[in-house]
């Protein structure tokens, strides 16, 4: 990190569950926290992605102005951490031939990575573009420049996301009137501050457990090579809570932190679920194993997304130093064993981790900062890569009226565009959802009529009725159901709701296969010629 010596750093991080603000500064070969604000969210943020412009605007000054209330100065400028679910890694090989053997320099190097730069995907941007390596005539190399070759490839890994992710968030910013000095990729900034150098260079995974998302960050030989973020995270369990046990957030919020248990496996466990039981707000009695197994199915869903994408990397089998965990979820008990128990991919090394390693970070008006609960890492690992001053005279200096009229113009007209944006998604979302419930309905209808069909194969109208409902079925996911599901998967990249839908229709496509099967082996056994032969048999065998 460089020196940033008198400078206060002060850097805002949006999350689903808060916006939070820290500051600090360098003093005595440490770091020094000098403010920590927050600001509990509802309904600004979901999964990273600004929903509310205008509480989200309300929460940032909010924030800011707490800071500057304990800093005693006037913070006008901050760093912003990026993330959310739309952040993923893409990775990019760039070829080149140069004809004869050639002293590999910089300017193509340079050139290479240039290209490297280009995303495909449409409506997404680049957020960081991260060198793998390269290949000089089949010999990989980390450092190409002046070597001598004829054909070169480098392996690039482009971090992107939906271009409304940056552009919703300095809107924001810009109603609230506070500059943003840089933007920061939150997972890269967390997982150089969580990691031990031996884990960056050996191989690890950093999974962070976060309130709405889940985000997987692979290191090899100390360079960044898989990046993605999950939509799925601990705010889920809560919501299943609420749900099941029809009880409020804060409620199922406390029940989560007091009772969660990530692996329950012994026997003194066990029988101290089955013994006791928890009374809700509204005076219902619930048997402990209920909410157990309604933290732990979601749980468990959790986990193994999280390792399905460490798979996925291709760097699963590389990690000598397997997998760390972090984040608000990495408070919950026993989360490394539940991790170590994974039916997907064993590892053979889990180190929770919740606070930064380096430097030593000291507080001193930062009492409401717990250091060491799995959350604070980000917003800490945010300030530590900052460099300038974000505080001083002029800080709420104001602008002239024509300048700050388009600004509000441009801001309604983005917040127009999100709302607009955000209800059409809602709109194809409710339908996704109409859909689902007709698929599972159509499931059971058929699951029934193949087993009535199985018991009474001789039924010729319940053979009719299965075609019927065959029929009507299979007209369910015709052009409509598929355009949505298209749609919204090129909005919202790796949502577990769209994947649900495409799992349901592959089970009604098995469901009327199987039913296919069951109304043509019992047509076949109650045929003119089968049950001839069957006679005729019975005939012989008598005789």
């Amino acid at each position: 990190m460089a020196e940033t010596k008198d400078n206060i750093i002060v850097a805002i991080e949006l999350g689903t569950s808060r916006i939070s603000g820290i500051a600090g500064k360098q003093k005595d070969g440490s770091f020094q926290i000098l403010a920590y604000a927050e600001e509990h969210t509802t309904a600004c943020l979901k999964r990273g992605i600004v929903y509310n412009v205008e509480k989200t605007t309300q929460s940032i000054k909010n924030v800011v102005e707490k800071l500057s209330q304990t800093l005693t100065q006037q913070v006008n400028r901050v760093y912003v951490g990026i993330g959310g679910q739309s952040v993923r890694s893409i990775k990019k090989k760039v070829p080149r031939n140069m004809i004869t053997p050639t002293s590999i320099t910089k300017a193509h190097l340079d050139e290479m990575r240039e290209e490297s730069r280009e995303v495909i995907i449409p409506d997404y941007e680049l957020l960081a573009n991260i060198p793998q390596g390269f290949i000089i005539d089949s010999q990989f190399t980390d450092e190409p420049q002046g070597v001598n070759g004829k054909n070169i490839e480098g392996d690039f890994l482009n971090i992107v996301a939906r271009k409304e992710l940056q552009g919703h968030i300095r809107t924001c910013f810009n109603s609230a009137n506070i500059d943003i000095v840089e933007t920061k990729l939150t997972a890269l900034e967390l997982a150089n501050n969580i990691l031990t150098e031996h884990e960056k260079r050996a191989g690890s995974a950093l999974v962070d457990l976060g309130a709405g998302t889940t985000t997987v960050v692979v290191y090899k030989k100390n360079v960044v090579r898989y990046l993605v973020t999950i939509p799925i995270g601990f705010n889920n369990i809560v919501e299943d809570l609420m749900s099941v046990l029809q009880i409020e957030e804060k409620e199922a919020t406390d029940i989560l932190v007091k009772y969660g248990n990530a692996y329950v496996n012994s026997e003194d466990e066990i029988s101290k679920l089955t013994q006791n039981s928890y009374t809700t707000s509204n005076k219902e009695k619930v048997p402990m194993t209920k909410i157990q197994h309604i933290i732990e199915a979601r749980l468990i869903e959790i986990m193994v997304n999280a390792v399905v994408q460490v798979v996925n990397s291709g760097y699963a089998d590389q990690l000598l130093a397997g997998l760390v965990i972090t984040g608000g979820g990495s408070n919950i008990k026993n989360i490394d064993k539940a991790f170590q128990n994974n039916p997907r991919k064993r590892f053979e090394s889990i180190r929770v981790a919740k606070k930064v390693i380096t430097p030593t970070v000291k507080s001193t008006q930062a009492a409401a900062l717990d250091e060491e609960n799995g959350m604070s890492g980000s917003i800490i690992s945010l300030m530590l890569a900052g460099t300038e001053n974000c505080v001083g005279e002029g800080s709420y200096s104001g602008v002239d009226i024509f300048t700050s009229a388009k600004i509000d113009e441009n801001t309604r007209t983005n917040v127009q565009t999100a709302e607009t944006e955000r209800k059409k998604i809602e709109n194809m979302m409710m339908q996704l959802e109409d859909y689902k419930d007709r698929i599972r309905s159509a499931v059971n209808k058929i699951r029934n009529i193949k087993q009535d069909i199985e018991n009474d194969t001789a039924n010729k109208r319940l053979r009719e009725e299965g075609l019927r409902i065959m029929n009507e079925a299979s007209e369910i996911c015709g052009n409509e159901f598929h355009n949505i599901v298209d749609s919204l998967e090129v909005k919202l990249k790796n949502d577990q709701r769209i994947a649900s839908a495409v799992d349901l229709e592959v089970q009604l496509q098995d469901e009327l296969e199987a039913l296919k099967d069951t109304i043509n082996v019992a047509k076949e056994d109650n045929s003119f010629f089968k049950k001839v032969s069957q006679w005729l048999k019975k005939v012989v065998n008598e005789d």
